[in-house]
């Protein structure tokens, strides 16, 4: 058994998560370079190990755990009786499970926004999340409704239209 839509997670780590992470990160600033140079003691946190270490990385896996079940079963909570699961056909199931992938992917980019160093800069921060939260949506729409996607992923045939119809859902 699948959990969500497997045409639908492929995109996880590329093109909802990771590449908006690299330019949120990677190009983000935080103090300027003179300021930097002239005041080494600001990076003596780095080499002692103070933002990264095996506890903060524990931390970051049991939360990312507990988020993604939490989201998971508060979806599925909100069902009675429990679907029927059906691996080639759209219903209740994929509805739910379509729902708790958009959630947990929301989730996703509200952290990375609120973690930022700028999390109100148009350029590094709101645009690349806007462009994750754009291919997901778009990879949404190609699954529920067009030929190719309906044909590499049957289940999915117009479960958008059905999230937004399905008050249990929202």
């Amino acid at each position: 058994r699948t959990a969500f839509p497997e045409y639908l997670s492929i995109g996880y780590n590329v093109l909802y998560s990771t590449w908006h992470l690299l330019f949120v990160i990677g190009f983000d600033h935080d103090i300027a370079d003179e300021i930097a140079c002239s005041r080494p003691e600001l990076y003596k946190v780095g080499p002692r190990r103070g933002l990264f270490n095996a506890r903060i990385f524990t931390k970051w896996m049991l939360t990312g755990v507990i988020q993604g079940s939490l989201t998971w079963l508060l979806s599925f909570a909100l069902m009675e009786p429990l679907p029927e699961y059906d691996k080639l056909t759209p219903g209740k199931f994929w509805i739910f499970s379509t729902v708790a992938f958009t959630a947990i992917n929301m989730v996703v980019w509200l952290k990375l926004i609120l973690y930022s160093q700028n999390p109100f800069s148009l350029r590094y921060t709101i645009l690349p999340t806007a462009g994750a939260i754009l291919c997901y949506f778009v990879a949404l729409f190609m699954l529920g409704y067009s030929g190719i996607g309906i044909s590499f992923q049957p289940c999915m045939e117009s479960i958008p239209g059905e999230m937004l119809k399905d008050t249990d859902a929202l």
